[in-house]
């Protein structure tokens, strides 16, 4: 090897060393986790889209909104509301919604583990699963009438079912997430 490319392995060696001695010399400042997601909001902006009133929880000043967003079914052809939130525990409690969905976009979105059964909640049946994420998935399923709420967005959408699919799911006690599911859930009765 000649001379200049010993010099210019040693230089680029000798920086590279330098950049990691000053990251670890300088830990990085803690990032307290704001989202900037304000769920009511985006779900009062999905309503003039969706085939059905987007379902939101009450959540307590202490939650933060991981996530809220519309998606439009380009990919998957089922149109859907999601949003998603942690707790001051870092749990988390999340909604999917549409009144397009499909056994194969539920699967997507639950990726079960075994088999479901069948449960109550606030004078509702859902079906329960378990995730291969250890959440537990709540099935609901209502009634509703889909040219209620049309739009002129909507008018381009696939056509909405009679049926409007909720899925809810979380890492909590499945007590917490039972009441938080039934607070949801009871926004459809």
């Amino acid at each position: 090897m000649s001379q200049t490319a010993k010099a210019m392995t040693y230089s680029v060696l000798a920086s590279i060393a330098i950049v990691f001695a000053w990251m670890a010399i300088n830990p990085q400042p803690e990032m307290e986790y704001e989202s900037g997601v304000d769920a009511p909001v985006v779900a009062e902006e999905v309503s003039t889209v969706a085939a059905f009133t987007p379902a939101t929880v009450n959540a307590p000043e202490s939650w933060r909104t991981n996530f809220a967003r519309w998606n439009s079914g380009s990919s998957d052809e089922v149109p859907a509301w999601n949003v998603g939130y942690l707790t001051e525990e870092d749990e988390f409690f999340g909604i999917s919604q549409s009144a397009h969905a499909t056994t194969g976009w539920i699967d997507d979105k639950i990726s079960p583990v075994g088999e479901p059964t069948e449960t109550t909640v606030a004078n509702h049946e859902v079906t329960r699963w378990v995730g291969d994420d250890d959440h537990i998935y709540l099935v609901a399923e209502f009634d509703h009438d889909p040219d209620a709420l049309e739009t002129v967005e909507q008018a381009e959408a696939p056509e909405p079912s009679e049926s409007m699919t909720l899925i809810l799911s979380g890492s909590m006690e499945e007590q917490t997430l039972h009441q938080l599911a039934a607070e949801v859930i009871n926004q459809y009765r």
